[in-house]
């Protein structure tokens, strides 16, 4: 009965819409902003909703935005967004799974092997107790805290722990560092001492497995699923041939548009018209450009949550092999790093070399054997988008060997691709966190969603940083643009409903 129901009302609901927006006047216009997935799920359900002049404008030469699928080493693999996050309130995974295209659990009986910066796998023993109790840290409720970071509650457990545990305590620098650039991972700050402990409340996690994934294919396949490429393509929608790549935004003015209500011009001093504007730029993106890129300017509110609000610094290094080097016991963990104290010390006045500080190991990636992926964290992910790919490449190669040499046959890779988010214009960084400035301001991921216009929406705000309870993922990205193409159908269904007309 529910899906019944759920089908009668998506029916009437488009009857509504396409009446409204085909009748006698000419059709509502909507440009959006930015072909990312917040983009492509905002344009995809207008079309299949009756909206017909639609035009999406992006910056780069791609559509994804951050979702980013490539070839490398005869694989696809994902430079930005990569694994399915939860089950259970996680609209990727509601759109894929059915199709059989995910997998779960690829990695059972995971064991992290852990090696310091002198080259000496560290005692499993010792290593899973320590995870252990960083586990039941990051599972403590702390909400009650107010105005603490994530650093200063972590840190006060971890030094508890060093206390009573002199092993770990002779290199009480390195394992702090280990575990910042983990948690990091996770949230994307320069520190974790910027991170708000209240973001552990205001972000919903989807229960089920947190690391699912696309088997030989990579979570640039969902764009596929929104636009009706896949599962039959006969079906697809217009949306790629309605997107205009290359086209960067540099004015949006929703004043003295020549009788429409907003304009978008571009750097090459193109302008666009059109009745509404859905803007999925990037929290980097605004950050930098805000002041310049209205007219007239976000309200005052709107531009606190932006500059209070973090956006953070990522970044993956692939490198592929000829064959793997590396054990099947291995695969179910991957090999993570443990600089010791003096080597820190070392590297901090490297300036070359000091991004490898972010390097917290390399993993392994599921159905595609010979690659290894690196992550960096925080600022190191910018530091290393500053050098060239040879350097790059060599720091790379000498980490394996300093750390994993001694057990294992490390092989000359045969190539190596990296992400460039944070040095990327049109990005920025890579997703948003709570800080603990948007707890001083008191600014909510929710500011950013506040269309312009109220009730008569005309720049409208989509993208994983307006999503309150999902942000930084690609679910939360997918909903937003869902969430604002209802707002415009809920709007001309509203009009259609009290007199029949639609505004020009």
């Amino acid at each position: 009965m529910y899906y019944k129901n759920t089908l009668l009302i998506s029916l009437v609901s488009y009857s509504v819409i396409f009446n409204s927006v085909n009748g006698d006047r000419e059709p509502p216009s909507v440009i959006i902003i930015g072909a990312g997935a917040a983009g492509i799920a905002a344009a995809s359900k207008l079309f299949q909703n009756g909206f017909t002049n639609i035009t999406i404008l992006e910056a780069e030469e791609r559509i994804g935005g951050r979702l980013y699928t490539t070839q490398f080493g005869g694989y696809l693999v994902d430079l930005g967004g990569q694994w399915v996050h939860g089950e259970i309130g996680n609209v990727a995974y509601e759109l894929a799974f059915p199709l059989g295209l995910l997998e779960k659990d690829y990695f059972t009986n995971r064991i992290q092997e852990l090696y310091d910066s002198s080259g000496t796998l560290v005692d499993q023993r010792m290593t899973n107790d320590i995870l252990e109790f960083y586990m039941q840290i990051s599972q403590k409720n702390f909400t009650e805290k107010l105005n603490v970071s994530i650093g200063e509650l972590a840190t006060n457990e971890l030094n508890k722990y060093l206390e009573a545990h002199p092993d770990w305590k002779k290199n009480s620098k390195g394992v702090l560092q280990m575990f910042e650039m983990d948690q990091l991972a996770i949230d994307g700050a320069d520190s974790w001492f910027d991170v708000s402990i209240s973001g552990t409340s205001e972000f919903y996690h989807s229960p089920g497995d947190t690391d699912i994934n696309w088997k030989e294919r990579a979570y640039g396949f969902i764009l596929d699923i929104l636009m009706k490429r896949y599962p039959r393509p006969e079906e697809e929608l217009p949306v790629v041939k309605n997107t205009l790549l290359n086209t960067e935004v540099a004015l949006i003015n929703n004043k003295d548009t020549s009788g429409k209500k907003v304009a978008v011009t571009t750097i090459n001093g193109n302008t666009y018209f059109a009745d509404h504007a859905i803007v999925t730029t990037s929290l980097g993106v605004l950050k930098e450009q805000h002041l310049s890129l209205f007219q007239p300017s976000l309200s005052e509110e709107k531009i606190k949550a932006i500059k209070a609000l973090g956006f953070g610094s990522e970044a993956k290094i692939f490198l592929s092999f000829e064959e793997p080097w590396w054990t099947i016991e291995a695969t179910r963990s991957g090999l993570y790093f443990l600089w010791k104290d003096e080597d820190i010390v070392q590297l901090e006045n490297d300036p070359e070399k000091s991004w490898l500080l972010g390097l917290l190991g390399f993993y392994f990636v599921e159905h595609k054997p010979r690659l290894l992926c690196g992550w960096v964290s925080g600022k190191h992910a910018r530091d290393m988008e500053k050098l060239t790919e040879q350097q790059v490449f060599n720091h790379t190669v000498e980490a394996l060997q300093r750390f994993v040499g001694e057990y294992y046959n490390v092989t000359m890779p045969n190539g190596m691709t990296r992400s460039m988010w944070n040095s990327n214009k049109h990005f920025k960084g890579t997703y948003s966190y709570r800080s603990m400035k948007a707890d001083a301001d008191n600014v909510w991921h929710a500011t950013l969603a506040e269309p312009i216009g109220g009730r008569n929406p005309v720049i409208l705000f989509a993208g994983e940083a307006t999503n309150p309870h999902y942000f930084g993922t690609v679910n939360g990205a997918i909903a937003s643009g869902w969430r604002e193409a209802d707002r415009l159908i809920q709007f001309y269904s509203n009009l259609e409903k009290v007199n029949g007309s639609t505004p020009s």
